[in-house]
């Protein structure tokens, strides 16, 4: 009998110890702490989507030199072609610069040549300026802001 008291006993002490020591359970100073999500690796950077950018610009052209849908597909493709190329050459480490500055401007030949076949050569030129500036795009980004702008600033006068 004495002895399953103090076994009793003994358990008794062992679990509060046990809780007293929260041992199994998150600790006090971890109560409601997420720890920051893990930093990734600084490695190559998402190369760009040539599908979207390639349909981007070809709406813009479309808009710039008033060309059908025909046109506008088959200018999509070529770029397509052309941004394809330009990504492959822009992201791949094994080159060096100048190297790189050689292949880029053998497709911008070959880009160009590709559009002598649909294209006339203001159109031509107006696509080559845009490609190498991309001043246009620009613009008209600023623009739908402005506008944009605008309308906020009338229907807060109004209101």
């Amino acid at each position: 009998m004495k002895r399953t008291i103090v076994l009793a006993l003994v358990l008794f002490l062992g679990t509060l110890s046990v809780g007293a020591q929260n041992l199994g359970n998150i600790q006090r100073g971890q109560r409601g702490y997420s720890p920051p999500p893990r930093q990734l690796d600084a490695g190559e950077p998402e190369k760009p989507d040539v599908n979207k950018m390639s349909i981007e610009k070809a709406t813009l052209y479309k808009e710039l030199l008033g060309i059908d849908v025909f046109e506008k597909e088959v200018l999509r493709t070529y770029l397509k072609d052309y941004y394809r190329a330009r990504v492959d050459i822009d992201y791949n480490p094994d080159l060096k610069f100048e190297d790189k500055q050689k292949q880029i401007n053998i497709e911008q030949k070959k880009f160009e040549k590709a559009l002598k076949e649909v294209f006339t050569e203001d159109q031509i030129e107006q696509i080559l300026i845009e490609e190498q500036f991309g001043n246009r795009a620009e613009e008209k980004k600023k623009e739908a802001k402005e506008a944009k702008k605008k309308k906020r600033n009338k229907k807060n006068k109004k209101g």
